[in-house]
Protein backbone atom coordinates (compact mmCIF):
# COMPACT_ATOMS: atom_id res chain seq x y z
CA UNK A 1 0.00 0.00 0.00
CA UNK A 2 3.10 2.46 0.73
CA UNK A 3 4.26 1.76 -2.89
CA UNK A 4 1.01 2.51 -4.65
CA UNK A 5 0.67 5.71 -2.31
CA UNK A 6 4.08 6.74 -3.72
CA UNK A 7 3.44 5.88 -6.83
CA UNK A 8 0.27 7.78 -6.90
CA UNK A 9 1.97 10.67 -5.04
CA UNK A 10 5.06 10.81 -8.05
CA UNK A 11 2.43 10.89 -10.82
CA UNK A 12 0.57 13.99 -9.19
CA UNK A 13 4.14 15.53 -9.03
CA UNK A 14 4.81 14.80 -12.60
CA UNK A 15 1.62 16.28 -13.46
CA UNK A 16 2.11 19.35 -11.39
CA UNK A 17 5.57 19.39 -12.80
CA UNK A 18 3.86 19.65 -16.38
CA UNK A 19 1.70 22.19 -15.75
CA UNK A 20 3.82 24.83 -13.44
CA UNK A 21 7.33 24.34 -14.50
CA UNK A 22 6.88 22.91 -18.46
CA UNK A 23 7.58 19.83 -19.90
CA UNK A 24 7.36 16.83 -18.03
CA UNK A 25 10.04 14.24 -17.79
CA UNK A 26 10.31 10.89 -19.21
CA UNK A 27 9.91 9.47 -15.16
CA UNK A 28 10.01 9.90 -11.76
CA UNK A 29 11.05 7.77 -9.27
CA UNK A 30 11.38 7.11 -5.86
CA UNK A 31 14.32 6.76 -3.76
CA UNK A 32 14.70 5.15 -0.27
CA UNK A 33 17.16 5.89 2.25
CA UNK A 34 19.35 3.22 3.01
CA UNK A 35 22.10 3.88 5.71
CA UNK A 36 23.23 7.00 4.64
CA UNK A 37 23.15 6.61 1.07
CA UNK A 38 19.54 5.49 -0.96
CA UNK A 39 18.30 3.10 -2.50
CA UNK A 40 15.70 2.04 -5.63
CA UNK A 41 13.29 -0.59 -6.44
CA UNK A 42 13.24 -2.22 -9.29
CA UNK A 43 12.18 -5.29 -11.06
CA UNK A 44 15.45 -6.98 -12.72
CA UNK A 45 14.95 -9.99 -14.55
CA UNK A 46 11.37 -10.26 -13.44
CA UNK A 47 11.80 -10.11 -10.03
CA UNK A 48 11.28 -6.89 -7.53
CA UNK A 49 14.06 -6.33 -5.09
CA UNK A 50 15.60 -3.31 -3.55
CA UNK A 51 19.08 -2.13 -4.19
CA UNK A 52 21.31 0.45 -3.50
CA UNK A 53 21.78 3.46 -6.28
CA UNK A 54 25.77 3.75 -6.48
CA UNK A 55 26.80 7.11 -8.60
CA UNK A 56 30.11 6.00 -8.24
CA UNK A 57 29.39 2.26 -8.77
CA UNK A 58 30.10 2.05 -12.64
CA UNK A 59 28.68 -0.84 -12.77
CA UNK A 60 25.37 -2.10 -11.56
CA UNK A 61 25.57 -5.26 -9.53
CA UNK A 62 23.10 -8.44 -8.50
CA UNK A 63 23.82 -10.80 -5.50
CA UNK A 64 24.46 -14.29 -6.33
CA UNK A 65 21.10 -15.39 -4.50
CA UNK A 66 19.44 -13.13 -6.67
CA UNK A 67 21.34 -14.02 -9.79
CA UNK A 68 19.53 -18.02 -8.75
CA UNK A 69 16.02 -16.35 -8.41
CA UNK A 70 16.10 -14.96 -11.75
CA UNK A 71 17.50 -18.23 -13.43
CA UNK A 72 20.97 -16.51 -14.84
CA UNK A 73 23.60 -18.57 -14.52
CA UNK A 74 27.12 -16.30 -14.07
CA UNK A 75 29.86 -16.36 -16.66
CA UNK A 76 33.22 -15.11 -17.04
CA UNK A 77 34.72 -12.70 -15.26
CA UNK A 78 34.64 -8.44 -15.03
CA UNK A 79 37.89 -7.21 -13.51
CA UNK A 80 38.24 -3.80 -12.09
CA UNK A 81 39.87 -1.76 -9.00
CA UNK A 82 38.08 -0.23 -5.93
CA UNK A 83 39.16 3.59 -5.09
CA UNK A 84 42.30 2.48 -2.21
CA UNK A 85 43.12 0.18 -5.36
CA UNK A 86 42.17 -3.34 -4.85
CA UNK A 87 41.52 -5.26 -7.85
CA UNK A 88 38.06 -6.52 -7.86
CA UNK A 89 37.00 -9.81 -9.72
CA UNK A 90 33.08 -10.90 -10.42
CA UNK A 91 31.39 -13.23 -12.74
CA UNK A 92 28.66 -11.48 -14.82
CA UNK A 93 25.16 -11.83 -16.44
CA UNK A 94 24.11 -10.49 -19.46
CA UNK A 95 20.97 -8.62 -21.29
CA UNK A 96 18.78 -8.18 -18.26
CA UNK A 97 15.73 -5.97 -18.15
CA UNK A 98 15.39 -3.67 -15.25
CA UNK A 99 12.01 -2.26 -14.59
CA UNK A 100 11.35 0.91 -12.11
CA UNK A 101 7.89 2.29 -12.07
CA UNK A 102 6.60 2.71 -15.85
CA UNK A 103 10.19 3.29 -17.45
CA UNK A 104 11.70 -0.06 -18.83
CA UNK A 105 15.86 -0.06 -19.08
CA UNK A 106 18.06 -2.41 -20.11
CA UNK A 107 21.12 -3.32 -18.31
CA UNK A 108 23.82 -4.64 -20.90
CA UNK A 109 25.99 -6.25 -18.62
CA UNK A 110 25.88 -6.41 -14.27
CA UNK A 111 28.21 -8.11 -11.99
CA UNK A 112 27.84 -10.49 -9.45
CA UNK A 113 28.39 -9.71 -5.95
CA UNK A 114 26.93 -10.05 -2.25
CA UNK A 115 27.86 -6.04 -1.61
CA UNK A 116 25.88 -6.79 2.07
CA UNK A 117 29.06 -8.19 2.86
CA UNK A 118 29.96 -4.62 3.09
CA UNK A 119 27.84 -3.48 5.79
CA UNK A 120 27.20 -4.59 9.17
CA UNK A 121 25.31 -7.98 9.51
CA UNK A 122 22.36 -6.78 11.22
CA UNK A 123 21.34 -3.95 7.80
CA UNK A 124 18.75 -4.44 5.53
CA UNK A 125 19.25 -6.63 2.84
CA UNK A 126 19.54 -5.40 -0.34
CA UNK A 127 19.85 -7.21 -3.44
CA UNK A 128 22.23 -5.32 -5.41
CA UNK A 129 23.09 -2.11 -6.60
CA UNK A 130 22.68 -0.09 -9.75
CA UNK A 131 24.48 2.49 -11.22
CA UNK A 132 24.99 5.29 -13.62
CA UNK A 133 25.76 2.32 -16.48
CA UNK A 134 21.96 1.85 -16.62
CA UNK A 135 21.24 5.37 -18.01
CA UNK A 136 23.66 5.32 -20.14
CA UNK A 137 22.65 7.88 -22.87
CA UNK A 138 20.08 9.69 -20.63
CA UNK A 139 20.24 12.77 -18.76
CA UNK A 140 18.95 12.33 -15.05
CA UNK A 141 18.27 14.48 -12.04
CA UNK A 142 18.90 13.66 -8.74
CA UNK A 143 16.99 14.98 -6.24
CA UNK A 144 19.04 13.82 -2.96
CA UNK A 145 16.78 15.85 -0.47
CA UNK A 146 13.58 15.39 -2.58
CA UNK A 147 13.67 11.43 -2.61
CA UNK A 148 13.67 11.65 -6.60
CA UNK A 149 15.69 10.00 -9.74
CA UNK A 150 14.05 12.08 -12.92
CA UNK A 151 14.40 11.18 -15.72
CA UNK A 152 14.70 13.95 -17.97
CA UNK A 153 13.64 14.38 -21.67
CA UNK A 154 15.14 17.21 -23.95
CA UNK A 155 12.52 19.30 -22.98
CA UNK A 156 12.12 18.75 -19.26
CA UNK A 157 16.07 18.87 -19.33
CA UNK A 158 16.53 22.11 -20.94
CA UNK A 159 13.73 23.61 -18.76
CA UNK A 160 15.55 22.26 -15.60
CA UNK A 161 18.73 24.04 -16.74
CA UNK A 162 17.79 27.00 -17.98
CA UNK A 163 20.88 29.66 -18.47
CA UNK A 164 22.68 27.64 -15.32
CA UNK A 165 26.49 27.24 -16.56
CA UNK A 166 27.30 23.79 -16.27
CA UNK A 167 30.43 22.22 -13.88
CA UNK A 168 33.03 20.55 -15.25
CA UNK A 169 32.45 16.71 -16.00
CA UNK A 170 34.17 13.75 -17.14
CA UNK A 171 32.77 10.34 -17.42
CA UNK A 172 34.87 7.47 -16.50
CA UNK A 173 34.73 3.99 -18.27
CA UNK A 174 36.11 1.67 -16.81
CA UNK A 175 35.82 -2.34 -17.19
CA UNK A 176 36.85 -2.02 -20.93
CA UNK A 177 34.02 0.54 -21.42
CA UNK A 178 30.86 -0.96 -19.64
CA UNK A 179 30.94 0.93 -16.25
CA UNK A 180 30.02 4.60 -15.97
CA UNK A 181 30.87 7.07 -13.35
CA UNK A 182 31.25 11.05 -13.22
CA UNK A 183 33.87 12.81 -11.98
CA UNK A 184 33.06 16.97 -10.98
CA UNK A 185 36.12 19.20 -11.79
CA UNK A 186 37.41 21.00 -8.58
CA UNK A 187 39.49 24.18 -8.98
CA UNK A 188 42.53 24.34 -6.83
CA UNK A 189 45.79 26.34 -6.80
CA UNK A 190 47.67 24.67 -8.74
CA UNK A 191 44.84 23.12 -11.33
CA UNK A 192 41.60 21.00 -11.39
CA UNK A 193 41.79 17.94 -10.09
CA UNK A 194 38.62 15.08 -10.43
CA UNK A 195 36.51 14.08 -7.19
CA UNK A 196 33.95 11.18 -7.96
CA UNK A 197 30.17 11.77 -7.28
CA UNK A 198 29.65 9.08 -4.77
CA UNK A 199 25.74 8.29 -3.65
CA UNK A 200 27.08 5.04 -2.22
CA UNK A 201 29.38 7.09 -0.26
CA UNK A 202 27.03 7.65 3.27
CA UNK A 203 29.33 9.04 4.99
CA UNK A 204 32.75 11.06 3.98
CA UNK A 205 34.48 13.35 1.74
CA UNK A 206 37.65 11.47 0.61
CA UNK A 207 40.95 13.30 -0.77
CA UNK A 208 43.90 11.58 -2.04
CA UNK A 209 47.13 12.54 0.07
CA UNK A 210 48.62 14.58 -2.58
CA UNK A 211 46.15 16.73 -3.42
CA UNK A 212 45.33 17.22 0.26
CA UNK A 213 46.82 20.51 1.15
CA UNK A 214 45.45 22.26 -1.84
CA UNK A 215 41.81 21.93 -0.42
CA UNK A 216 43.21 22.81 3.28
CA UNK A 217 43.23 18.97 4.80
CA UNK A 218 46.19 17.43 6.58
CA UNK A 219 47.50 14.61 4.27
CA UNK A 220 49.39 13.14 7.48
CA UNK A 221 46.42 12.98 9.73
CA UNK A 222 44.74 9.42 10.15
CA UNK A 223 41.87 9.73 11.71
CA UNK A 224 38.74 12.17 10.41
CA UNK A 225 39.38 16.29 10.15
CA UNK A 226 36.28 18.69 9.13
CA UNK A 227 36.75 19.32 4.91
CA UNK A 228 35.47 22.62 4.25
CA UNK A 229 37.02 23.80 0.18
CA UNK A 230 34.96 25.41 -3.35
CA UNK A 231 33.37 22.64 -5.33
CA UNK A 232 32.19 25.22 -7.69
CA UNK A 233 30.50 28.47 -7.76
CA UNK A 234 28.07 28.78 -4.39
CA UNK A 235 28.90 24.91 -3.68
CA UNK A 236 31.10 23.67 -1.09
CA UNK A 237 31.96 20.32 0.38
CA UNK A 238 31.86 20.81 4.12
CA UNK A 239 31.89 17.33 6.18
CA UNK A 240 34.30 14.46 7.88
CA UNK A 241 37.39 14.31 5.31
CA UNK A 242 39.73 11.31 4.96
CA UNK A 243 42.65 11.55 2.86
CA UNK A 244 43.53 8.30 2.09
CA UNK A 245 46.31 7.25 -0.29
CA UNK A 246 43.62 6.42 -2.96
CA UNK A 247 43.89 5.99 -6.86
CA UNK A 248 41.51 8.82 -7.40
CA UNK A 249 41.74 12.52 -7.08
CA UNK A 250 38.93 12.55 -4.60
CA UNK A 251 35.40 11.42 -3.76
CA UNK A 252 32.42 13.30 -2.90
CA UNK A 253 29.72 11.13 -0.62
CA UNK A 254 26.78 11.75 1.15
CA UNK A 255 27.94 14.82 2.99
CA UNK A 256 28.26 16.89 0.31
CA UNK A 257 25.33 15.60 -2.23
CA UNK A 258 22.51 15.23 0.44
CA UNK A 259 21.21 18.60 0.32
CA UNK A 260 22.04 19.32 -3.63
CA UNK A 261 20.00 18.39 -6.67
CA UNK A 262 22.21 16.89 -9.11
CA UNK A 263 21.88 16.99 -13.13
CA UNK A 264 23.88 14.53 -15.52
CA UNK A 265 23.47 14.80 -18.92
CA UNK A 266 24.83 11.52 -19.67
CA UNK A 267 24.63 11.60 -23.65
CA UNK A 268 26.02 14.98 -24.02
CA UNK A 269 28.79 15.12 -21.09
CA UNK A 270 27.22 18.09 -19.13
CA UNK A 271 26.75 18.42 -15.23
CA UNK A 272 24.86 20.67 -13.34
CA UNK A 273 24.53 21.17 -9.31
CA UNK A 274 22.76 23.36 -7.37
CA UNK A 275 21.50 23.34 -3.54
CA UNK A 276 17.92 22.32 -3.03
CA UNK A 277 15.99 25.13 -4.00
CA UNK A 278 13.08 24.29 -2.07
CA UNK A 279 11.28 21.23 -0.54
CA UNK A 280 9.25 19.07 -2.99
CA UNK A 281 5.33 19.51 -3.16
CA UNK A 282 3.68 16.74 -1.31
Amino acid sequence: MRRLISALLLCAWALGFAQAQGPAPEAILALEPYRKTIALRATVGGMEGLFLFDTAGGLSLISPGFARKIGRQPWGRLTGHRMMGQRLDTPRCDDLEVKAGSLILKAPVVGILDIRALFPKDAAPVDGSLALDLFDGKAITLDFPGGRLIVETPASLEARVGNIRPLPLRLARELQGRALSANVGVPTAKGTVWMELDSGNGGTILVSKPYATLVGLDPDKEGPQQASFEVGPGLRAVGPAFTPDMILDGNLGMPFLKDKVVTLDLAAGRLWIVPNPAPPPH
